[in-house]
């Protein structure tokens, strides 16, 4: 039987809805549905995989374990923390951290460390980094940027961006620095502060305690597993979950949706009294529309770009290949842009111990060459870029598989923001609508915030009020703390997709 619940009041005005359609089975779908089911509100979620968790589920072949990328569990949020801890308790272990850089056949530690980059780049190309450092804050300080390319010159100087920023960042958004929205670099890269960073390398940090700057908390058998016990508890109220199943088109009349239909033509209404959050990508969303919005609506959502992914998963036995969690690969001799080994977040996710399940990501659209190769050519890829990195034996490769996702990362391109304040603002309009995640909201979240925007879209529904496009607005999300609780400034990162 579904769950239900009475029509009624809540204290923010909004009437509790009898039924609540759910668009995407990731990390904020499920989080709604999770939190409506604990209330006792019916809900139905449909996804286009045969599997739920979105970007954070996770394959298994041959008793390998895979992610569809890396994914690290940290949050500063507690209403997410809570969930995490409570749907997975003992099965929610710590790992130690280890992630580098690779650059000019060199291996640097991930956030970079002083000592760490002077040993690698040479004393010269150091001083000339630090003197370029130097020059920018004396020359642009009050300059005021443009572009990621200017923002990163301007703050670290033009030798860091060019050796720590250029390569990695262009691979990952396939857009030249110089037209990535300066605004992406000040969200994603902030509280850098390296006289700071500099200081402690050689003086040491006093104060500091072990946190998640080198460890991480991971679901035992994979980030899926977290979202599979979820779904487990979303079933268990009564609340269906349909997989393989695409959203073909979003009927509406006025301002209010009334139905969604899927490709295999079965229909889910969504009635006056009911309510709709969508996590599917906020340019599909108004595309499916019928009957459609206006033309400029339209035009906007033409307009935006997602980044699409590819993982190249290979079966690996034989000694552990690296010791890294995973691996940004900043050379430009290789097309990868990140390696994982998934060994190394938990001896469960493989079958042996010699066993070691690698994850090679390429980022693209699908117009490039990479999305347009056979899964054969692009295991031959992987395969070959690891070996040229020095890791892997290539006759230890028993196995691989391809996994390609559409629309995994909005693009900040200089001139979005129009676009998307046009699309943000049609779409609250909808008056039985919330959209929700990183595709819903076209905001680069991490799973944390993506969670946190549908559970606080299913508080909406019921007794709270909440700014969902508020969620990892202005927050920074620092990996540090210090014995007095306050939180310490990052390292030195780069632009990385964010899991």
């Amino acid at each position: 039987m579904r769950a239900t619940a009475a029509i009624s009041k809540s204290p923010n005005g909004r009437p509790q809805p009898n039924h609540v359609l759910i668009l995407g089975a990731g990390p904020s779908g499920l989080g709604a549905g999770y939190e409506l089911s604990r209330h006792g509100v019916a809900c139905t979620v449909l996804d286009k995989n045969d599997r739920v968790g979105g970007l954070a589920r996770t394959f298994v072949v041959k008793g390998f374990r895979f992610d569809v990328g890396p994914h690290r569990f940290f949050t500063k949020d507690s209403l997410i923390n809570e969930l995490w801890h409570r749907v997975l308790g003992k099965d929610f272990i710590l790992v130690p951290r280890l992630t580098r850089i690779y650059y000019r056949n060199r291996f640097f530690h991930y956030p970079l460390k002083p000592v760490n980059a002077l040993l690698g780049l040479g004393v010269g190309r150091s001083l000339a980094a630090f003197g370029s450092y130097l020059y920018a804050r004396v020359f642009y300080r009050h300059k005021e940027a443009r572009s990621f390319q200017e923002w990163i010159t301007f703050q670290f100087g033009r030798r860091l961006y060019e050796t720590f920023f250029k390569t990695y960042t262009e691979k990952v958004w396939g857009i030249p620095c110089s037209e990535i929205s300066a605004e992406w670099a000040a969200q994603r890269i902030r509280g850098l502060n390296l006289w700071r960073a500099i200081k402690n390398a050689f003086l040491g940090n006093r104060g500091r305690i072990r946190t998640l700057a080198n460890q991480f908390h991971y679901p035992r058998l994979g980030a899926g597993m977290l979202y599979d016990r979820m779904a487990d508890s979303i079933r268990a109220a009564g609340n269906p979950i349909h997989l393989n199943t695409c959203v073909e088109v979003i009927l509406r009349q006025g301002n209010a949706v009334t139905a969604v239909r899927s490709s295999d033509n079965r229909q889910f209404p969504v009635g006056p009294d009911d309510h709709l959050l969508s996590s599917i990508p906020i340019t599909e969303f108004v595309v499916k529309l019928d009957p459609p919005p206006p033309a400029e609506i339209l035009e906007a959502a033409r307009e935006m770009k997602y980044r699409d992914h590819i993982t190249v998963n290979l079966i690996y036995v034989g000694p552990n290949p690296f010791p890294d969690n995973w691996i940004y690969v900043h050379s430009p001799e290789v097309r990868m842009a990140r390696l994982t080994n998934y060994s190394n977040f938990s001896r469960d996710m493989v079958p042996s111990t010699d066993s070691h399940g690698l994850g090679v990501e390429y980022f693209c659209f699908r117009k490039d060459d990479l999305w347009q190769m056979s899964d054969e050519a692009l295991i031959k890829l992987a395969v070959e870029e690891t070996q040229q990195m020095g890791l892997i034996r290539p006759e230890n490769v028993r196995d691989a598989f391809v996994v390609r996702e559409k629309d995994s990362y909005p693009t900040y391109y200089a001139g979005y923001l129009p676009h998307y304040e046009t699309l943000k603002n049609y779409v609250q309009t909808l008056t039985n609508v919330q959209m929700i995640g990183r595709g819903g909201m076209f905001k680069y979240n991490n799973q944390d915030h993506a969670a946190l925007t549908g559970l606080l879209a299913a508080r909406n529904l019921l007794s709270e009020t909440h700014d969902l496009w508020a969620v990892n607005a202005d927050e920074e999300y620092l990996e540090e703390a210090h014995e007095n609780k306050t939180v310490a400034k990052s390292g030195l990162t780069a632009s990385t997709p964010a899991r």
